[in-house]
């Protein structure tokens, strides 16, 4: 089970959550060619429509490192800022239990 993933939680200004999620989710082809990013999710909250949260996995440390270095980080962090409240809040974290996908 892949144990290395990412949270990173943005807050955009206000009535500009369906725009940062667009810009976001912008980057799926740059994501699409990393091998070793096995998930990656664009989740728009439904209880607080601005906040966005960008979900992923690794397969190992050095997917993570090349994924934060890449072409997709680099779009998102070229092209999202300018829409939020504060910078995005990074979240390494560690899987603790998960089902597969089907």
């Amino acid at each position: 089970m892949t144990r290395i993933a990412g949270v990173v939680v943005f807050k955009a200004k206000p009535g500009l959550g369906e725009e940062a999620a667009k810009r976001i989710a912008a980057a799926l082809p740059a994501v699409e060619a990393e091998a070793g990013t096995t998930l990656w999710l664009v989740l728009r909250s439904n209880a607080s429509a601005d906040t966005i949260f960008l979900v992923d996995l690794f397969d190992s440390e050095g997917s993570l490192n090349a994924h934060m270095t890449g072409r997709a980080a680099s779009q998102i962090f070229a092209t999202v800022p300018e829409l939020l409240t504060a910078k995005p809040e990074l979240h390494p974290s560690a899987v603790i239990a998960s089902k597969p996908a089907a």
